[in-house]
């Protein structure tokens, strides 16, 4: 069985204060968090002499100073606090293209009679609850397929014959909790009543250049395909019936979806793949489809690490062997949101008019779950490792070390304070 370990998103909050105000002040915290100076400013020093005012003018190499509560009232409440925003993680863009085909209607590893519930309900499930704690800065759209009742045809017709395009929902950003799109995703998810075919190919190239190619933003852009089993339909809304099989469908070829999501790569558009329960069966029987889809992600430029497109380890997320699918393919949709989502760089909100901001007065405090807080300091010497750096003029980044911190530590607080110098507040040797 594949194990996922899913990956916790943090929800920050910046507290971005002006610039260049409080720097005469001289009030100043001891060890023990008492105020031992006469001024309002945030001139607070641990342990030692005040510094020269410096902030990044100079070599810093990063690390940590404990705060007690005192010390960070005395930073964010100081005469230079005029202003304060939150920030928000780089936003993406993210196109569902989700199969909802007779076969989502079986019943779902991990179910049961007291709690029967289909492939379908777990994967509705899990989405609702994966969309609903997606940042607000998050795009998303989304494509069903197919169609209610796809039909049989030999010859190319439009998309909309297999594909239902009229429960398309637009790509558009999230916004807050009960935002109109996050209504919008929840109404189209919990309509859906699956059944008929596998058109795959149609679906993935209906949803990249009709939703998330012509979508306009500077966001990174993914797809992610859900899916149940091999396609049955290939491009065109096309149904090759089986010989000799009463009237049974038949595995279409798998090549030129593979070509289609490594197209979308050179692109800039990033696909996942996500194997349900049922993806590892032929049409036929016989044969592990589950090779393909490992593929499609390889191309996609989503490959899990250490994987190989022929297993036993697979480069698409596998759900097939699960004993739960509700458990996997809820910690699986967690580990996709923490590759999409970068939870380490904030873009920083433009001040209010006639202010800016100086990167030398810069201050990023963490309080984490249990209360703890701590001044991590910049990093502009070498590798980044425990502290921050600006990239550029309108993000800052946690270094490595410290990003980890934020990332394992659901209930952490990153708070940035502009108007002081590192050396006004602390010390630094």
């Amino acid at each position: 069985m594949l194990k996922y370990a899913p990956i916790t998103l943090s929800l920050i909050s910046l507290a971005i204060l002006p610039v260049g105000c409080g720097s005469s002040k001289d009030s100043q915290v001891d060890g023990s968090g008492n105020n031992t100076g006469s001024g309002g400013g945030p001139n607070i020093t641990v342990g030692g002499d005040s510094g020269n005012g410096s902030g990044l003018t100079g070599s810093h190499d990063g690390g940590t100073i404990t705060l007690t509560a005192d010390q960070v009232k005395m930073i964010t409440s100081s005469a230079c606090t005029g202003w304060t925003s939150e920030g928000e993680n780089l936003p993406a863009a993210l196109e569902l293209v989700i199969d909802t085909s007779g076969s989502m209607d079986d019943p779902a590893p991990g179910s049961t009679r007291r709690n029967p519930k289909s492939k379908w309900d777990v994967t509705r499930d899990a989405l609702i609850s994966a969309i609903a704690n997606l940042p607000a800065s998050v795009s998303l759209g989304a494509t069903y397929f197919p169609n209610e009742d796809t039909g049989d045809s030999t010859t190319a017709r439009d998309v909309s014959a297999c594909v239902n395009t009229k429960t398309v929902v637009p790509m558009a950003v999230l916004g807050a909790a009960g935002s109109m799109q996050r209504a919008v995703m929840d109404m189209s998810l919990q309509a859906i009543r699956p059944n008929s075919y596998t058109p795959t190919h149609d679906a993935y190239k209906y949803a990249l250049t009709n939703g998330l190619e012509p979508y306009q933003t500077t966001a990174n852009k993914f797809m992610l395909l859900i899916t149940d089993g091999a396609p049955t339909m290939r491009l065109g809304c096309i149904n090759d019936i089986a010989p000799n099989t009463n009237g049974m469908v038949k595995d279409q070829p798998t090549a030129p979806i593979i070509a289609e999501i490594a197209g979308a790569k050179t692109k800039g558009v990033r696909t996942f793949i996500v194997g349900s329960p049922g993806s590892q069966m032929s049409s036929q029987g016989g044969m592990d489809m589950r090779p393909w889809l490992s593929a499609a992600a390889t191309a996609g430029g989503t490959a899990t690490a250490g994987c190989s497109d022929m297993g036993p380890t697979f480069c698409h997320l596998d759900m097939t062997q699960a004993p739960d699918f509700s458990a996997a393919l809820t910690a699986g949709l967690a580990a996709i949101a923490g590759q999409i989502i970068d939870s380490c760089t904030f873009t920083i909100p433009a001040p209010p008019s006639g202010q800016s901001i100086d990167p030398n007065l810069t201050n990023l405090i963490i309080t984490s779950a249990s209360g703890a807080s701590k001044l991590v300091l910049p990093d502009n010497m070498g590798a980044c490792t425990e502290g921050w750096q600006f990239d550029g003029t309108d993000k800052v980044v946690l270094c490595s070390q410290t990003c980890s911190e934020v990332k394992a530590d659901t209930g952490a607080h990153v708070q940035l304070v502009f108007g002081c110098s590192t050396d006004q507040v602390v010390p630094v040797k």
